[in-house]
This record gives C-alpha cells, structure tokens and sequence, in this order.
C-alpha cells in the first residue's frame, strides 16, 4: 500500500482518497445531514444535478468508505499508472455518473465511490486475467466474474437491499467497456516485477 504515498504517480487516487475522507469526516464529525447536499437523490433530480457526480465521494459508513477507499490504494493506484491520469480520471468518472444514471432511472438515491471501484476492479481483473494474485493463487478473473453473479443474485433474490448491487454493475460494465479502448495505451508498472 506504498503506492498511495508516492503522490505524483498517483495523483488521482490520492485526491479522490482525500476527498472522500475528507466529506467523511464532515459526516462523522458534524452530521451526515451537512452534506446530503453532495448524495444523490432522483427526487431532487434535476434541481442538484451535479450530484450525479458528487454522490460517489459521500460515505457515511465506516466499512463503506474503508473498503472503498482500500480498493483505490490497492488497485486504484495501478490503474492509474497503467493508463495514466487522464484515462483514469474518464474511468472513474464515467462510472461514478453510469451508476448515478441507475439511480435516476430507477428513481432511487444512492452515495459512494463503489461504481468507480467496481470500474477499477474490473479494469484490473480483467486487464490481466490469468496472473494469480489473489489469494491461494486464484486467477484474477475470478474475482469480477464471483462478483457479478453474486451481485446479480443479490438483484434477482432482493439480497442486500440496502447495497447498490445496480450501479455497482453499471460500474463494472464501463470498466470492461473502457478496457476495449485503454489496453493499447497500457504503459509498464515500474515498481512491478513481473511484466504486465
């Protein structure tokens, strides 16, 4: 987790990390009311517009935004390295609003950075399919691939009804999507040992 330390590789990561911690703290610190204003709701649609993107960095639980923001400095941050900042940033961003388009059509509300990290996740995963870097040697398909149909068992058989099983496959989609187009911008990971 160095990675996240090494601010000018990954200058997108550590913003969006500080960023969300920082409305975190807001939330903890006065009243997760302070800033609503920033989550989506489609019944406010189209008055608060930009919380279409502003909903992605509002968490106002703890394992929320632990594990959100784990998965950026984890996988984030190689994302980031291996298209750049500037891919990176459409990848998040295009998430971030493909989830909030699920929230509005589903006329619904919603908060959290998870459709980006589902992008991100599955960017990785699928960017490199067949390294075993998860645990017990397990290819690195298995995880996006266990999740997709965990959380679309979620949607058939109303588990969870409180998670964004929706937008979190909004996300994972734009990640695959952007896949097709990024993989011929991917740049070695210097700090990586094994060829990428």
């Amino acid at each position: 987790m160095v990675e996240i330390v090494e601010v000018k590789k990954n200058p997108l990561s550590v913003l969006f990390l500080v960023v969300s911690v920082g409305v975190f703290a807001v939330a903890q610190l006065t009243d997760p009311e302070n800033v609503r204003f920033l989550a989506f709701d489609s019944a406010e649609w189209p008055g608060r517009w930009y919380a279409l993107v502003t909903y992605g960095f509002v968490h106002v639980d703890w394992n929320h935004i632990i594990i959100n923001m784990l998965l950026v400095v984890w996988i984030g941050t190689w994302v980031e390295r291996l298209i750049g900042s500037a891919r990176y940033a459409l990848l998040v961003f295009s998430a971030i609003v493909a989830g909030g388009v699920t929230l509005l059509v589903r006329q619904t509300a919603g908060i959290g950075f998870s459709a980006a990290v589902a992008a991100i996740l599955f960017y990785y995963h699928f960017a490199f399919p067949w390294k075993r870097e998860l645990p017990l040697g397990v290819p690195n398909i298995v995880l996006p691939v266990a999740l997709f149909f965990l959380s679309t068992a979620a949607i058939v058989f109303g588990w969870l009804p409180a998670v964004g099983h929706i937008p979190h496959i909004a996300g994972a989609l734009v990640g695959l999507v952007l896949l097709v187009f990024f993989r011929r911008y991917h740049r070695p990971i210097d700090d990586d040992p094994q060829d990428r």
